[in-house]
């Protein structure tokens, strides 16, 4: 009787063990972690960005920093960063200011590096891509950890990787019938940038630059008369139309806002480089640009 007593005292108290009431509960697993507590995204703070732009010579160790002063060498002291090149982040330092030549034929291109006057930094490992536009920054107010991979798609498949249902939802986007329609590159977060020309109406021209991701179609849109001259268009010599070979990608970034685009536009006399910020559903240019003289001699 009294084993019977004790036993069925032990199965008391191992079921109190193992009810919700036991004051001293074992151990559990870590919580799942909730949005709030993950790790915020990096992003770049689009009002720090400042013009201050160059290029590679041609053995990619220095690059040139035009249009800007000479006597700013405690500012320019401070750009340690250059980025460009669909995104290369490459260290870098200043070295000096350079006079320039009266043998300077005025084009801001690798073969006369040496005659043009302004800033030259040392790329202090890796090289830089000749002749390749660079963004120069200093690192503690552009975070690299912001930047979006870039895949650029190569020119004889640009328009070969556009879906039909890509083209449709431009085309209801825009009201407007597509005449040529490319793909520039694969961006990080399954995004997508195209190049798309639509059909010419009366005189009235449009181009577009467009995003497409999960949340839908980002256009920057450009628009133009035809005054006279169908030959320039939106440039000196277009012939009034854009490929793909006129546009790469410097780089791109996240925002808090969603992303920007560092762009780049070749044309007949030279290229233009400028910023594209995301606003709502649409771009927005920057006010910070550059433009280098590269028409061929």
């Amino acid at each position: 009787m009294n084993k019977l007593r004790v036993s069925f005292l032990i199965v008391l108290l191992l079921a109190g063990c193992s009810g919700s009431n036991n004051p001293n509960p074992s151990p559990s697993a870590e919580p799942t972690p909730t949005a709030s507590m993950q790790q915020p995204a990096a992003y770049l703070e689009a009002g720090k960005l400042k013009a201050n732009f160059g290029f590679a010579d041609e053995s990619g160790k220095s690059i040139l920093v035009t249009g800007q002063e000479k006597g700013l060498d405690a500012q320019m002291q401070q750009l340690n960063e250059a980025i460009g090149d669909h995104g290369q982040v490459l260290k870098v330092k200043l070295n000096k200011w350079q006079e320039g030549t009266e043998n300077s034929n005025g084009r801001e291109m690798a073969h006369n590096f040496v005659n043009l006057p302004g800033y030259i930094y040392t790329v202090e490992a890796g090289n830089a891509t000749p002749d390749e536009t660079y963004y120069l920054t200093d690192q503690a107010e552009f975070n690299a950890n912001a930047l979006i991979s870039v895949k650029p798609t190569e020119v004889k498949q640009a328009s070969l990787n556009v879906a039909e249902s890509v083209r449709q939802n431009i085309v209801s986007a825009k009201n407007r019938e597509v005449e040529h329609i490319w793909k520039l590159a694969d961006l990080s977060g399954d995004r997508q940038l195209y190049l798309v020309q639509f059909i010419r109406q009366d005189q009235e021209m449009l181009f577009s630059l467009v995003l497409e991701d999960k949340a839908g179609l980002t256009f920057m849109d450009y628009p133009a008369v035809i005054q006279g001259d169908e030959f320039s268009v939106w440039r000196v010599d277009d012939g009034g139309e854009v490929i793909p070979e006129m546009f790469s990608i410097l780089f791109a970034a996240e925002t808090a806002e969603g992303p920007l685009l560092g762009m780049e536009w070749w044309g007949a006399e030279g290229v233009n480089t400028f910023f594209l910020k995301k606003e709502g559903d649409v771009f927005k240019e920057m006010d910070i640009q550059y433009g280098r003289y590269t028409s061929p001699l």
